[in-house]
């Protein structure tokens, strides 16, 4: 993906090349650990269940291997840097209003895209060429636009914390194939009600509150 690329021409472009290979060395150290290890209480509970019969998976996404594959890296990613210092249902949440708004027509239906909604620059790089095809331009994020702030506010998106990301991972692909219930009960948007009060929020039905964060639909 194009804002996986970078630019080296200020500190944030310089921060955007970065990630791929910083996502990809933190994912090669994650691959050399037995997740079994370091994952929560919560997490491993749910395993054990779905290994044992107590429960079972029912997919929601028939797809391509590779597309699910890159679906469920968006997922757990994001639960990640949204939610990777508290708790398992916290990043179950997380991913559950990313899916909320796949399976809503308002939104694109893509995980990866939902995500990475908001609008975009072009490259100075491309934008100096006019007669360059569309195809072979290069847009980034505009900073501090984007749905989920992570995205774009031009730091590092290495993954630091092994025992939140291997709950991340978890977490996204129990929700992306259907485990369970719908924690958040069809919230599409939430915020962290401790730290903001945002204005969107007030046309918006409250559907639950869960620890730090209020999750909301719209009416």
């Amino acid at each position: 993906m194009n804002w996986l690329e970078g630019e080296r021409k200020n500190t944030y472009e310089e921060a955007t090349q970065k990630r791929k290979r910083n996502c990809e060395s933190s994912s090669a150290n994650v691959r050399r650990r037995n997740i079994m290890l370091d994952i929560s209480l919560p997490a491993l509970t749910v395993l054990v269940q779905i290994v044992t019969g107590l429960v079972v998976v029912n997919p929601l996404h028939i797809s391509d291997p590779v597309e699910i594959h890159e679906e469920l890296y968006c997922l757990a990613i994001n639960s990640y840097h949204e939610a990777r210092g508290e708790s398992f249902d916290d990043k179950m949440a997380t991913a559950q209003v990313v899916m909320n708004r796949v399976e809503s027509m308002k939104y694109p239906d893509d995980v990866c895209k939902v995500i990475t909604a908001g609008p975009v620059r072009e490259s100075w790089k491309t934008r100096q060429h006019p007669d360059l095809d569309q195809e072979d331009r290069v847009y980034y994020p505009i900073k501090h636009r984007c749905q989920f702030s992570w995205y774009c506010d031009g730091r590092s998106d290495a993954i630091q914390n092994l025992d939140g990301w291997e709950d991340s991972v978890i977490s996204a692909f129990l929700v992306y194939t259907g485990f369970g219930e719908d924690i958040v009960d069809g919230a599409t948007h939430y915020y962290a009600h401790d730290k903001v009060n945002p204005s969107w929020a007030r046309s918006m039905v409250v559907t639950v509150k869960l620890n730090g964060h209020t999750y909301l639909r719209e009416d």
